[in-house]
């Protein structure tokens, strides 16, 4: 019996290669519509636009230039960050315990006078009820796929606070890797939505009493909020009185075999707006947006997280942050000096980050590891650790 390949790539090559060549046949002259759509966007009526607008997307507010770059400010000579990063091994239905383990890790490091690091990870095994489900007494949700990633943030967002207040003689950032938004709430019970709110609330409070700013960074952004506002820009609703309304203008493809306006419009996210067609150039950032998820509705206003958009010199990220860091200046420079310098540091990524994740990351062997630990502990009591026949399939073939 010969190796074979897990996938057939001589099947696939000839319509792959078709589907490059369509794209590209399709992307280059909407590209030339998106300069042309920027070139005469009027912020004014735009801005109208938006007051009646109804769309089924997220729509990015700013309260000054759509499409201003602002150049990096001075980077402090002193300064400290804090930063978090978390991993988990999932609960596992072939084990008979019930378990899951959050490993956050995190990385202080101060430069100045004084440089020095402190590198470590805090790991937690969660095993009881009150850690296990979300209940209101009459029913129960497992603290599992998007409930878990709501109790790993509320996790990275605690230790970032608690390790950011040891010592706040130097001025500190806290940096955690990814949103600060917790999209995993949408669709979820209201008592799932409060246990997963208010410890997370608790905790970014927590930043602003003690002035603490903090951010998250969001490499590789997949966000399209402010691009949004392009399509409201070219719909030609407001051409024939009418206010802009995605939904009607969508139900037409299928009654009418109607195109709207902004299908002439490349599909891309924020992050190609900004590099591309804006040349945001390294250090560089955007002006700051609100955005508009209902999820923030249930954030306090000075609370609420805004965002903007960093050239990193490698990528543009997008980095958010509450309301009253972004409304005080001089700790808003002090956000983007430090996020630039760090990213200097690390090829357009936050060193501190980096750090902090090399100490989160749990690799193949530490969860085989633990398996064979739960095997063993179970061994002690005389119970063996039964797997599914499919699970010890994935270990031996016997072909």
């Amino acid at each position: 019996m010969t190796d074979a390949m897990p996938i057939d790539f001589t099947a696939i090559t000839a319509p792959l290669r078709a589907v490059v060549e369509t794209n590209v046949g399709t992307t280059r002259p909407r590209w030339n519509v998106l300069q042309q759509v920027l070139a005469a966007f009027d912020e004014a009526e735009v801005l109208q636009r938006l007051a009646s607008a109804r769309t089924s997307w997220l729509l990015a507010r700013t309260h000054a230039g759509y499409f201003d770059r602002l150049p990096s400010p001075a980077v402090p000579r002193s300064y400290r960050v804090v930063a978090t990063d978390g991993s988990v091994i999932h609960p596992d239905r072939h084990t008979p315990l019930r378990y899951y383990v959050l490993n956050v890790g995190y990385a202080i490091l101060q430069y100045g006078a004084i440089c020095e690091a402190l590198l470590d990870v805090e790991t937690q095994l969660c095993a009881n009820d009150e850690e296990l489900y979300v209940t209101d007494r009459s029913r129960r949700v497992p603290v599992a796929g998007a409930v878990l990633g709501i109790r790993r943030a509320v996790a990275e967002l605690e230790a970032a606070v608690r390790l950011a207040s040891n010592d706040i003689s130097l001025s500190t950032l806290a940096i955690l890797d990814g949103t600060l938004i917790l999209w995993g709430l949408e669709g979820l019970p209201d008592f799932v939505v409060s246990w997963g709110l208010k410890p997370f609330l608790a905790a970014l409070a927590a930043f602003r009493e003690k002035r603490v700013p903090v951010a998250g960074f969001i490499s590789f952004p997949g966000s399209s909020d402010v691009y949004n506002v392009l399509r409201v820009a070219v719909c030609d609703y407001p051409l024939h009185g009418l206010p802009v309304n995605c939904d009607h203008c969508r139900a037409r493809i299928v009654t009418e075999g109607h195109r709207p306006a902004c299908d002439q419009l490349p599909d891309i996210p924020d992050r190609e707006l900004f590099e591309k067609a804006l040349a945001l150039q390294p250090g560089e950032r955007s002006q700051v947006f609100q955005s508009s998820s209902r999820v923030l509705d249930h954030y306090p206003p000075e609370d609420r997280i805004v965002f903007f958009y960093l050239h990193t010199g490698t990528e543009v990220a997008r980095v958010e942050v509450p309301a009253w860091v972004a409304a005080d200046q001089e700790m808003l420079d002090f956000v983007h000096g430090v996020l630039v310098d760090q990213c200097n540091r690390a090829r357009g990524y936050p060193l501190a980050l980096q750090e902090a994740h090399e100490q989160a990351v749990i690799h193949a062997e530490e969860r085989e590891t633990l398996l064979t630990m739960i095997e063993q502990l179970l061994a002690e009591h005389g119970m063996l650790l039964r797997e599914s026949a499919k699970q010890r399939s994935k270990r031996g073939r016997y072909a």
